[in-house]
Formats: structure tokens, C-alpha cells, sequence
């Protein structure tokens, strides 16, 4: 979504007929601006929220993407990338000149709709270019972006995010945020989401694993192969994931006979009892959640660790230590986070605690554990950790949109003993059903809760979401969770 600033001209009138002679001419054409650097937010009432306060160079306006197809051609011994992007887009305003978000890497040619274009590099990630011709409001159009180099990851508190290379071995591309930047150009906004072709050449021992569904593996020369997938439900750039390596692919029967597609780094082969549990997590997460929303599914384990578990839309990526909580999370991502996502990064939390709080159900329903003696327990625990009440979880600050977690998971579950589980688990299934494949916020999230419960949760959502310090007794142990006297 742009922001428009329409200017209205006055109209002439009777009074200045009577002083002048001759016709009022045209105001003269409006000139095709640049679209923004960093991706200008608007509410649906069309407050203007600006760009996002803790990444605000990340995302582009003045378009939309419709389909990122990219062609890559990876040496493991090298750890070269060539790659060549086709970017189809729409633009929303009259358009002289456009960004894409793409973090190192040399770009070596740029084409709108098959015409040279002007370009230059700009602060950390910023690939500016000019067309030829400026675009009008409304044209659908393709860029393609040549380039190469070796990509590199980038650090945060979590761990390193992006592409991931090992000489000889495997490079995987995953994490979030910002991840997408560091292999392809994309427009780095969750709220710009579009679909994922990527075909990959690389050397016969090598296997490729990517979103959505593989498509075809075919010959491309002595000893190489290029090996093609597609993810045709639109995505979210943080939700883009490439695994290249000597993978053992595994093949699972899912719910209703579809197949689900693991594959392990041979140093993770014991990963599979994890993995081969998906189709008991994902009949267990339906009848939590509703009908599984992606198009595909599986996952790749890892044999690095990586500090978290990336719920890559349809097939997430698990480090070393990954267990079957990990497996539970990253599946409930598929419905919060892949499937309705934030919109700034200070959202993060929003689909997370959701997704996280999954693995409580989990334990609940599976393990037998009582959920009220386990929050009691971590309450207590934490009870007087200024630090851990500390961060807002609407606002949780940038570089640790995650580090509240398990502050908003307990939020999760006080909410669920608040407003009983009838109304909980109705929200859990119909936020997801409402924005499938959507963008929302707390506030998004706060208003479905009232309008499904209606109850005033001002202060609970004064005190759990944007509170700094403990919640008062009776909003972190409402009903059950009371502690007996």
C-alpha cells in the first residue's frame, strides 16, 4: 500500500470569468516521483504509520511485487552465487525511479521490460534504479537484475540469518528478519508478499531443497543439474528459505494422502523420529487451528545450529538441537506467521506467542502436563525479574523483536484462562481463516479479541502487551490460574 497525497485544484467560478477572458487552462501534468526507501505503513481507516521504526531503509514503495523468479547458479567450493532475478511488480504511483533491497553482492545489469536501466548502489542494501521510461500508475512491469558474488550472512541476537555457506558443503539460505536481502533483491517488507520460483544449477552430488513444490530436476551439462521449485501461494520475504546440499530426502504420507518432503543433512540423519511425527503434528495442530492453510509442507534439519527454528512458509529449516517442540512451532507457524504475519517487526510477537503456545497444547494434550501448574511454576520463577517484565511485547525493541518470548507465550495462555477456552480457540482458528495470507498487527489482533469475546480488555492488554512491569495479581492469574491459599 502507497501513500497518495492528492493536491485539489480550485475550480474557477463566475467571479474570475468576469476578470478574465479565455478558458481556464489545465494545471500542467504531475511528474513521475521516486517511490520511497523503506516502506511507508497505512491502517485501513488511512492513518499513516510510517515506515518501520526499527528497519525504516528495508521495503519499497511505489509498487507491488507480483513474483519473484530467480535463476541461480551456486558453487559449493567456491561459494560463488550467480544469480539472475525476474521481478514482475506493479506500479501503485506514476514512477521515475524504484528500489529493491539487496545487501552485497555485485549487480552487474538491471532491464525494465527488456530496456537497459540506470542503477547505483546505495547505503546498505539499496539497489536504486532508473528506468528509461518512467512507469505509469497501474502498469505492470519486469525487472531482471543480474549479479554474482558471495553472499553473506547477517548477525543478530538470535544468530546469523541469511545465506548460510560451508565450503564444500551445504549453503542454506534462512532466518529472519532481513533474510531474503542477502541472496536475492526482493522489496524487504512482510507486508509485499508474492509468489517464489527459484531454479537452481549446481553440481550432481548436490540436491536443492526450496518453498512449495518441486517442479522438475533436469540435466544441465556434464555432471550438473538445475533443479527447479515453486511456491504459488504469495509469501512473506522472511518466510523464503534455499537448502543446497548432499540432502537424504525423505518422503512422508500426510492426513488425507498428500505428501510431505523432509530432507536431512547426512550428519542429521537422526533427525528423522522428529520428522517423521509431521503428519501426528499436523492432524493435531488442524483440530486446533482449522485446515492446514499452505500448499505444501515438510522441512530440512540441519547439522549446525542455528539459535532458532525458521518456520519457512511449507517447509521449515531445524538446527542440530531441534526436538519435536521445534517441530510443533515451526508447523503452527504455518498458520501464525506464514500464514497471517505481522506487519512491522515490531509485530513479531504477535504470530509467535500464538506459535510458540502451541507447543503448551502440545504437551498438554500428548504429555499429560497441566499447563496452570507449568505457568504457576514460571511465574514464580520470574516474579520479581524486573528484566523479564521489562520489554513491551508490542514494542519489544530492534534487534530483540524475540527475545520476549516466553513473556508473551505466558500472556498467551493468561489470556486463554481469562476469557475461557470456547472463546480462545475460536480465535486461535478464525484469526488465521480472516487474514489468510495477511498482514496484522497487535492492534489488528487486540480488536478480534474484543469484538469475538466482548469483553473490555483494556486493561489486560494495558498490562500484558504494552505493561513494563509485572501484571497486578488478578490479570496474571485470572480464574483458574489463582494460586490456592
Amino acid at each position: 500500500m502507497t501513500v497518495r497525497i492528492r493536491w485539489q485544484e480550485p475550480l474557477c467560478t463566475a467571479l474570475l470569468a468576469t476578470t478574465m477572458i479565455g478558458t481556464c487552462q489545465a494545471p500542467a501534468t504531475a511528474q513521475p516521483a521516486p517511490g520511497s526507501d523503506g516502506y511507508v505503513h497505512v491502517s485501513p481507516d488511512g492513518t499513516v504509520l510510517g515506515a518501520d521504526p526499527y528497519y525504516p531503509k528495508d521495503g519499497n514503495g511505489g509498487y507491488d511485487v507480483d513474483k519473484y523468479s530467480l535463476a541461480l547458479d551456486y558453487s559449493p567450493y567456491s561459494m560463488l552465487l550467480y544469480g539472475k532475478a525476474t521481478i514482475t511488480a506493479t506500479a501503485t504511483q506514476d514512477l521515475s525511479r524504484f528500489d529493491l533491497d539487496l545487501r552485497g553482492l555485485t549487480v552487474r545489469t538491471v532491464t525494465v521490460d527488456g530496456v537497459p536501466a540506470t542503477f547505483r548502489r546505495a547505503g546498505e542494501h539499496e539497489l536504486v534504479i532508473t528506468p528509461r521510461t518512467a512507469l505509469a500508475q497501474g502498469a505492470r512491469f519486469t525487472v531482471v537484475v543480474g549479479y554474482d558474488g558471495r553472499p553473506e550472512p547477517i548477525g543478530t541476537a538470535r544468530g546469523r540469518v541469511g545465506w548460510l555457506g560451508t565450503p564444500g558443503d551445504s549453503a542454506v539460505a534462512t532466518g529472519q528478519p532481513r533474510s531474503a536481502m542477502t541472496w536475492f533483491p526482493v522489496n524487504g517488507t512482510e507486508v509485499d508478499k508474492a509468489t517464489l520460483r527459484v531454479s537452481v544449477t549446481v553440481l550432481d552430488e548436490f540436491s536443492v531443497l526450496g518453498n512449495g513444490s518441486q517442479v522438475s530436476d533436469v540435466p544441465a551439462g556434464v555432471g550438473r543439474h538445475t533443479v527447479t521449485w515453486s511456491e504459488d501461494t504469495a509469501l512473506a520475504p522472511s518466510t523464503a528459505m534455499l537448502g543446497i546440499g548432499r540432502w537424504e530426502v525423505e518422503r512422508v504420507t500426510l492426513p488425507g494422502g498428500r505428501t510431505a518432503i523432509n530432507a536431512y543433512h547426512p550428519c542429521a540423519a537422526d533427525k528423522r523420529k522428529i520428522g517423521g511425527r509431521l503428519p501426528e503434528v499436523l492432524e493435531f495442530l488442524g483440530g486446533k487451528f482449522g485446515d492446514y492453510p499452505q500448499s505444501a509442507a515438510g522441512g530440512l534439519f540441519l547439522d549446525r545450529s542455528l539459535g532458532y527454528t525458521h518456520g519457512a512458509q511449507t517447509r521449515p529449516v531445524y538446527g542440530r538441537t531441534a526436538t519435536i517442540a521445534d517441530l510443533v512451532y515451526a508447523t503452527a507457524y504455518q498458520w501464525w506467521g506464514a500464514g497471517v504475519s505481522g506487519k512491522m517487526w515490531r509485530d513479531a510477537l504477535m504470530p509467535e506467542s500464538i506459535a510458540q503456545y502451541a507447543v503448551w497444547l502440545w504437551d498438554e494434550t500428548k504429555n499429560g502436563v497441566d499447563l496452570d501448574r507449568r505457568y504457576r511454576e514460571m511465574v514464580a520463577e520470574v516474579s520479581g525479574d524486573a528484566g523479564f517484565w521489562s520489554p513491551k511485547l508490542t514494542d519489544p525493541g530492534k534487534g530483540t523483536e524475540f527475545a520476549p518470548t516466553t513473556k508473551a507465550v505466558l500472556m498467551v495462555h493468561a489470556l486463554r484462562r481469562l476469557i475461557g477456552d470456547d472463546g480462545f480457540f475460536q480465535i486461535m482458528a478464525g484469526f488465521p481463516v480472516i487474514n489468510p495470507q495477511g498482514n496484522q498487527n497487535w492492534h489488528d489482533f487486540e480488536l478480534y479479541v474484543s469484538a469475538m469475546t466482548q469483553l473490555d480488555l483494556e486493561a489486560f492488554n494495558h498490562a500484558w502487551l504494552d505493561g513494563t512491569v509485572r501484571p497486578p495479581d488478578d490479570l496474571l492469574y485470572p480464574g483458574p490460574l489463582r494460586p490456592s491459599r
